[in-house]
């Protein structure tokens, strides 16, 4: 089970994948357990994020971004939205619940890129360092 479904199968394709999609990346390589876990995980992060910081926390004018955006396909997707709220609704930068969402959805970011490297190097490396000790 933990070896790629294609022999074929690509470790860009599934770093790639992981950046699109939360867990993307590890149902590619036939890791269904784990693709759903870290779903779960990141998407939860980022809405908790746009809940509790009322829609408006994604700018692309922030240095947060650069943080966010390593969750991929949900902040791009969820971007639009929060502009278009924080245009009608204003911003609070003293809010420290817009700035808990912030950091809820950075924190989502980070996490995606340590999935991401995870799907990558279970690709590119099948063999973990515990088979190598056997020999």
């Amino acid at each position: 089970m933990n070896e790629p479904t294609s022999a074929r199968a690509s470790p860009v394709a599934a770093l790639v994948l992981a950046w699109a999609i939360p867990g993307a990346g590890h149902a590619y390589s036939g890791r269904w357990g784990k693709a759903g876990l870290f779903f779960g995980c990141i998407v939860g992060l980022l809405v908790a994020g746009m809940i509790l910081g009322r829609g408006t926390v994604f700018s692309q004018h922030e240095l947060w971004y650069a943080a966010q955006v390593w969750a991929g396909g949900p902040t791009i997707a969820l971007t639009p939205i929060s502009q278009y709220l924080s245009a009608h609704q204003g911003i609070d930068y003293a809010d420290r619940l817009r700035e808990t969402g912030t950091l809820y959805t950075a924190v989502a970011g980070f996490l995606n890129l340590l999935v991401m490297m995870d799907a990558y190097l279970k690709m590119a490396y099948p063999h973990g360092k515990a088979e190598k000790e056997k020999e």
